[in-house]
């Protein structure tokens, strides 16, 4: 695998101005992803992941407030692009498949016109018999019975799994050099699952294609990622390779998110914890750390003040229980 950086994203600040105040759903987000590489952003609904993939590729509303101190994908700044080269970069260079397929595909087009519509943005100078064939071949490749017939049908005819293998069908269909997965396996059963996970590392594989993961399932996450930033309150707490994090998880909420998902144990005696409370309201987070109010770990400094990041070899963490382990950043 390459190590050259594919995506850069630096203090990525992302506002909503409501009647009821500015809501900060990402608040000074920094990652990078390197070609081929999966890196897995974890967190309860309500943290910004979804709010974090959108900003990428220039998804969101005008109204959104969208800053960053540096933002490149491929050596394209992002934040500098024109609506019409954002809207370029979405099918070369980054696709999305989107968290619900059944509200992602339009229910009143068949699967044929969906698909389609992707070549002939991109390909403007396809015959309909090659956008046809193209499109039989692209749900081959992602393992679609029967195309061709499939081709014909509308969403609803089609099983969740069927579904979501044509989302991910039209999220290819642009040769993405880089694919944002919001959600992929949820609400299907575990077989499901694992059939969707298997098929995006396949995919990776053959494509060396560079993969964000946007999810709430650590059990996912084990199966796919090579790295993990672990997300809370619109800040990245916590970040470092998967095995290392999954083996010695450094922040508290890192540590409970594992220890919630069956099957995975990390402490001794293995039992399956919860998170007590809920993530605190963007318009009005803590004044210190924002986990502070759920945190079993929480002292006295960790309501007064925000911790400062600190960073260890490959792993970085935002906790005051890790302060003076490694170099500290602002």
């Amino acid at each position: 695998m390459a190590n050259d950086k594919f995506l850069t994203v630096e203090n990525l600040r992302t506002y909503f101005d409501t009647p009821e105040g500015l809501v900060k759903s990402v608040d000074g987000v920094s990652f990078s992803i390197r070609r081929g590489e999966t890196l897995a952003l974890v967190g309860e609904s309500g943290c910004g992941k979804t709010v974090t993939s959108l900003s990428l590729i220039r998804l969101l509303a005008d109204t959104a407030q969208v800053q960053a101190d540096y933002m490149e994908v491929d050596g394209q700044k992002i934040l500098e692009l024109t609506k019409d080269e954002a809207r370029k970069l979405r099918g070369s260079k980054i696709s999305m498949i989107f968290q619900e397929p059944m509200t992602s595909l339009n229910p009143v087009y068949k699967i044929e016109r969906q698909l389609g519509e992707v070549f002939r943005l991109h390909e403007p100078g396809l015959s309909k018999q090659q956008v046809f064939e193209k499109s039989v071949e692209i749900l081959k490749r992602v393992g679609v019975p029967n195309p061709a017939e499939r081709l014909k049908v509308y969403p609803h005819q089609l099983s969740g799994g069927l579904r979501q293998r044509v989302m991910i069908a039209i999220s290819l269909a642009s040769s993405p050099q880089m694919l944002i997965a919001d959600e992929p396996t949820t609400a299907l059963d575990v077989t499901i699952q694992a059939q969707i996970i298997d098929l995006l590392k396949e995919l990776q594989r053959d494509m060396n294609m560079s993969i964000l993961l946007i999810t709430h399932d650590f059990g996912v996450v084990s199966q796919i990622a090579e790295r993990v930033a672990v997300m809370y309150a619109g800040k990245i707490v916590e970040e470092g390779p998967l095995e290392q994090i999954f083996e010695d998880p450094w922040h508290p909420y890192t540590k409970l998110l594992i220890l919630s998902i069956p099957g995975i144990k990390v402490t001794r005696g293995g039992r399956l914890e919860s998170i007590s409370g809920t993530v605190p309201n963007p318009l009005h987070f803590p004044e210190g750390c924002r986990f502070a109010p759920r945190c079993p770990y929480a002292m006295e400094i960790c309501r007064r003040q925000p911790p400062e990041e600190v960073v260890c070899g490959a792993r970085r963490v935002s906790c005051f229980l890790k302060q003076g382990e490694g170099e500290s950043h602002e």
